[in-house]
């Protein structure tokens, strides 16, 4: 069995899993944030700030509940735009709640799809940047 080099996944926008995205004007680089399981409404992350006084905090010691994939351009000045895809026939992806479930363990590349208003849907090869 081959193992998999990458990891494709397909969000909605409007998925209240999604913190934030961000895609430029020239759609060169792009950038998705999403919650971590558990944390997707206010009120479960103004709690979890008060649970935790260290626990999930970033390199300023304030907590985060957000996982955060770029675009492989967003630090290049090489600018590369996704890949416009008419369907998604023969492409192997998993959903954003899998994704999350998973608790965002992926390969080193990885994929996000998201449907435009045209029906088509853009291919973004991203990846993840670690603070440590």
């Amino acid at each position: 069995m081959k193992k998999q080099e990458y990891t494709t996944v397909l969000i909605d926008i409007n998925d209240i899993s999604l913190a934030h995205y961000c895609i430029n004007k020239s759609m060169t680089k792009a950038e998705f944030s999403f919650y971590l399981k558990g944390y997707e409404t206010k009120h479960a992350r103004e709690e979890g700030v008060r649970k935790s006084k260290n626990g999930l905090a970033t390199s300023l010691g304030i907590p985060t509940f957000i996982f955060t994939l770029y675009s492989s351009t967003i630090f290049s000045p090489k600018p590369e735009k996704p890949k416009k895809l008419k369907t998604l026939e023969g492409i192997n992806y998993i959903t954003l709640k899998e994704f999350q479930s998973n608790n965002y363990q992926c390969t080193s590349s990885v994929y996000i799809i998201h449907k435009l208003k045209d029906g088509t849907y853009l291919k973004w090869k991203t990846y993840y940047l670690s603070e440590e």
